[in-house]
């Protein structure tokens, strides 16, 4: 079970939106809340330079578009720099590194790769919480709008996540209010594909399967997806069965309940043509790699798990010299901002008209300097650079064979299986002709 919570930054009274933005990361990323940041996620960004880089793609929105971040609404509405959500899970029920596994899945697919953000998981309190920070500017330098209906979506994004978790979820009240419960409960997704999976196994065929489920359920196969809705169990909204995973489409459903329905009916003749190229392709992955499909999977597993270690390890470092690659681009960018501020005659009024130029170039040197970087090495870096990015993609491509080839390997599994149990078909249909024409 969690709760959710998503809210806007304003820039603060007397600061900066630099340091607004430096004060908001560092907080959520504060090692003594996040077991010395391990527990510290981010995307299009370095952890260690999070506000910065976000920063920098505002100062670009700018640039493009010539409108202001921040603007002046005249109180009667929020400007906000950053937006945060925040995700709190039940005491007891979930460990630290799932929390931040939750957290991150929640951010991949609510900011669907648009926004630069933050995951941070806290530990300091009785209960664990994530804290997401997105940037307001996303990738296509548009700004990130909230509606009314965005709490709701989250709330709905995070119960499911928290389903397929095993955790406890929102239930509706007698008076059909939600509700959070400690209660452990069987979600109703849940028990749909345990009702799927009984029909298909008891069903002849498609028609019967439906037959079985109408017992049970509403059901609407009418339109362009198979849904389902409970008529015992309380359930509000048909649920599409595509939702549930890999073998619940209708297409899906419809093979797992062909049986000898399937093998009584004619094939068309591109139904031949795929079948036979299948087989190919079993035939051909069977000749290279041998028929003990679990122990090559288990090997493949193992090789992507080792590849995927090194690969989260390369993002790490791909990430940290993009942002000290910014850095330098910034320190350069900016450097006749700040030699103007040393050599002009009213240094303070001139900073405040560039507080943002200056800021921003201020935290470039820093991160330079804590990166042991000098600011005249940015054509070296940049070589240093091309050099982390051909490893990452080089172990990018590795993992995405390794993935090919997995599935070629599960393709030839099922068609196999699917083979053997025609087979099976077959031959008990010719044990019955048998049976009869004995007993005549």
């Amino acid at each position: 079970m969690a709760t959710t919570f998503i809210t806007g930054i304003e820039v603060r009274p007397g600061r900066s939106p630099v340091a607004t933005a430096r004060d908001s990361i560092a907080y959520i990323e504060n090692p003594e809340k996040t077991r010395n940041g391990k527990l510290v996620s981010s995307f299009q960004c370095s952890p260690e330079s999070a506000y910065f880089e976000m920063m920098e793609t505002q100062q670009e929105f700018e640039r493009r578009t010539g409108r202001k971040v921040v603007q002046d609404y005249g109180g009667k509405k929020k400007s906000y720099i950053l937006m945060t959500m925040r995700q709190s899970f039940a005491p007891g029920e979930v460990t630290p590194e799932e929390a931040h596994k939750i957290g991150c899945e929640m951010a991949r697919k609510f900011l669907r790769g648009k926004y630069q953000y933050v995951v941070a998981t806290h530990i300091d309190k009785h209960c664990i919480h994530n804290h997401i920070t997105f940037n307001i500017i996303g990738s296509d330098f548009k700004k990130y709008h909230q509606t009314k209906y965005t709490p709701r979506h989250l709330r709905e994004l995070s119960d499911k996540l928290c389903e397929e978790h095993g955790l406890s979820v929102v239930v509706p009240s007698e008076w059909q209010k939600r509700r959070y419960t400690n209660e452990r409960v069987t979600s109703y997704r849940t028990i749909l594909k345990n009702d799927i999976d009984q029909c298909i196994a008891a069903a002849q065929s498609y028609g019967d399967f439906l037959n079985r489920m109408k017992e049970m359920y509403y059901i609407d196969d009418t339109g362009k997806y198979l849904r389902f809705r409970s008529r015992t169990n309380g359930q509000q909204r048909m649920i599409r069965s595509y939702t549930l995973g890999k073998g619940y489409s209708r297409k899906e459903i419809q093979r797992r309940t062909a049986k000898e329905e399937e093998l009584d009916n004619p094939l068309t003749y591109t139904q031949k043509l795929r079948n036979i190229e299948a087989m190919i392709h079993a035939v051909g992955y069977i000749r290279k790699n041998g028929s003990d499909f679990e122990s090559q999977f288990q090997k493949i597993r193992e090789a992507m798990e080792k590849t995927q270690d090194a690969l989260d390890s390369a993002r790490k470092q791909l990430e940290k010299a993009e942002a000290v690659s910014e850095c330098l681009d910034t320190v350069s960018r900016y450097q006749p901002v700040y030699d103007r501020y040393r050599s002009t005659e009213v240094p303070e009024q001139y900073r405040q008209e560039h507080q943002d130029e200056y800021e921003l170039y201020l935290s470039a040197r820093k991160l330079l300097k804590e990166n042991r970087i000098a600011p005249d090495k940015r054509e070296a870096f940049c070589s240093e650079l091309k050099s982390i990015r051909r490893d990452y993609d080089a172990l990018l491509a590795k993992y995405n064979a390794l993935q090919k080839q997995l599935h070629l390997g599960q393709k030839a599994r099922d068609v196999t299986e699917r083979v053997d149990a025609d087979d099976q078909i077959i031959a008990g249909k010719r044990g019955k002709q048998y049976s009869r024409g004995q007993s005549r």
